[in-house]
């Protein structure tokens, strides 16, 4: 083993010298602000791309068999991983609406006996057609497109 031992005083020239790195808390600081906005920069761009790509707040049309629905019914559903409800007013009407708030984004329940929406984060209510009734929801529930087809509710149908 051949290793040298190198004193350097401060001002003498080290060209030609082998000598290890040495880490400062500078350069650690930014390394690390450098890493962090990075990520962040790389969050931003992502949520861009989900807000700008096509399809990106739908999915695939849900179909519900007519059967599983009766007169005065709901069914509960995912739509482009959204949770939502049908209800089936008589044997004829359909409502399809999202169960996230419009305030803060929770999960509504739906009351079928007093036939309105509640959100139990913030004590909003949107009646039976979405629309809001009291508390800090600034919009309606997202009403979604209906369609029946032979034997099937079709949520989505374009």
């Amino acid at each position: 083993m051949n290793e040298q031992s190198v004193q350097i005083t401060p001002g003498e020239k080290t060209a030609g010298l082998d000598l290890p790195m040495q880490a400062t808390r500078r350069g650690l600081l930014k390394g690390v602000l450098g890493a962090i906005s990075a990520c962040g920069l790389g969050s931003i761009l992502y949520a861009i791309y989900r807000f700008l790509a096509p399809g990106a707040g739908g999915g695939a049309p849900v179909e519900i068999p007519l059967s599983e629905i009766p007169a005065g019914g709901t069914a509960f559903f995912q739509y482009g991983g959204t949770p939502g409800v049908l209800l089936r007013d008589d044997e004829e009407t359909f409502k399809a609406f999202s169960l996230v708030c419009t305030h803060l984004a929770c999960i509504v329940n739906w009351n079928a006996e007093k036939k309105e929406f509640h959100c139990p984060c913030h004590d909003g209510f949107f009646d039976g057609e979405g629309k809001v009734l009291s508390g800090p929801p600034p919009a309606p529930l997202d009403r979604w497109k209906v369609e029946v087809k032979r034997d099937k509710v079709i949520i989505g149908a374009t």
